[in-house]
C-alpha cells in the first residue's frame, strides 16, 4: 500500500454471467458496481484502489487479476474463506436492458469487515466510493460505515451509488432503512429514475439533499437525459445513442468518469464544487455511459479516456 490513489472503491466484485450466442449459454465476465467504477476511473487515467472480498476459489483469483490488469490497486485482497465468490446471471431484453439473478445471496462480498479497512487506506486517497449492495447483510454494513466515518474525519468527500437490486433485500423499505444510516456521510449521491421510488420519487430528491446535507446529486434516466443538482441549480445532459447492445455497467462507466473528471478539475471537498467542474463531469460521464452500452459485459465495455474524448468531439 505504498502507492497512493485518487479514489478508494469499497464494495463488491462479482462474476457476471451474461447471455452467450447459443441458447441457454452464458459467458463469464467480471462485474460489480464499485469494481466497475474503479476500473472506469482507471481507464480515464486516474489512480484507483479497491477494497472488497472474493471467495477462496478460481473465480476470486480471476477477479483480482482483472482489477490488477486494469491498473487498479488491490488493498484488501485476502479471500473470504467461508463463502464463494458472488455470482450473478444477467438477463437481457431486446433493448439491452438487464435484470439480475443472484446465484448466492450471501456472497463473499458481504464478508468485508472493519479490520479490512485500515487508517492508512483512507489517508492515501482523495475520495471514497461505495454502494448499497454492501449494506445488504453480513459484516459489510459495519465496515462501510466505519470507512465513511473515517473519510469524514479526514475531510474526504464520499460518493455513494444507490444501485438498488431488489433480490438482495427483503423489501424496498429494508434497503431504504440501511441507506439512510449512511446518507449523512455522503457528498456525491447517484440515483437512477428506477430507484428514486425508495425516496418517494424524483420529486422528493431535493428534500433528500436538504435533509441529509448532500451537496451534489446525480439522477440518471437510462435513455433519457441525466441531471446533476447542486446549489439550487440543475445541469441536464441528453442521451445521444439509442441502439443499446447491453446496458450492464453503463451507469458505472458514467459514474467512474464523472468522479474522475471532478477530481481532475480540482474538487477535493464539497466546497470545491463549481458549475464549470460539474458541467464538464456531466458531459464526460454521459459520453462514457453511451459508449458502454455498445458492447456486452460491464468491464469489457468500459471506455478509455481517448474513446470518451473522441465521442465528445464527434457530436459536439
Amino acid at each position: 500500500m505504498d502507492t497512493p490513489a485518487d479514489i478508494l472503491c469499497i464494495g463488491e466484485i462479482v462474476i457476471d454471467f451474461t447471455p452467450g450466442r447459443e441458447e441457454a449459454s452464458y459467458i463469464r465476465h467480471a462485474g460489480g458496481a464499485p469494481a466497475n467504477v474503479a476500473i472506469a476511473f482507471s481507464r480515464m487515467g486516474g489512480r484507483s484502489a479497491f477494497c472488497g472480498k472474493v471467495g477462496d476459489d478460481l473465480f476470486g483469483e480471476y477477479l483480482l487479476g482483472v482489477l490488477r490488469d486494469n491498473g487498479v490497486l488491490v488493498w484488501c485482497g485476502e479471500p473470504a474463506g467461508d463463502a464463494v465468490t458472488t455470482m450473478t446471471f444477467v438477463t437481457l431484453s431486446d433493448g439491452g436492458n438487464r435484470s439480475f439473478t443472484f446465484a448466492q445471496k450471501t456472497g463473499a462480498h458481504l464478508f468485508l469487515n472493519k479490520a479490512d479497512i485500515t487508517p492508512e487506506m483512507i489517508q492515501k486517497v482523495k475520495l471514497v466510493h461505495t454502494g448499497s449492495s454492501m449494506l445488504a447483510g453480513g459484516t459489510a454494513p459495519e465496515a462501510v460505515l466505519y470507512a465513511l466515518k473515517a473519510a469524514k474525519e479526514h475531510k474526504l468527500p464520499v460518493s455513494f451509488d444507490l444501485n438498488y437490486r431488489a433480490l438482495q433485500w427483503k423489501s424496498p423499505g429494508d434497503c431504504r432503512d440501511q441507506v439512510v444510516k449512511i446518507l449523512p456521510y455522503v457528498d456525491f449521491l447517484k440515483v437512477s429514475s428506477e430507484e428514486s421510488f425508495l425516496f418517494g420519487g424524483d420529486g422528493e430528491l431535493a428534500r433528500v439533499m436538504e435533509r441529509y446535507d448532500i451537496p451534489l446529486l446525480v439522477l440518471t434516466r437510462g435513455a433519457g437525459p441525466s441531471s446533476v443538482f447542486w446549489n439550487g441549480q440543475e445541469w441536464q445532459r441528453p442521451s445521444v445513442r439509442k441502439n443499446a447492445v447491453d446496458t450492464t455497467g453503463a451507469g458505472d462507466a458514467f459514474w467512474g468518469t464523472f468522479l474522475y473528471t471532478l477530481l481532475s478539475e480540482g474538487v477535493r471537498k464539497r466546497e470545491d464544487l463549481s458549475g464549470a467542474a460539474i458541467a464538464k463531469a456531466l458531459r464526460y460521464g454521459v459520453a462514457a455511459g453511451e459508449l458502454a452500452i455498445l458492447k456486452p459485459g460491464a468491464i469489457p465495455s468500459l471506455p478509455l479516456k481517448a474513446d470518451v474524448e473522441e465521442a465528445l468531439a464527434l457530436y459536439e
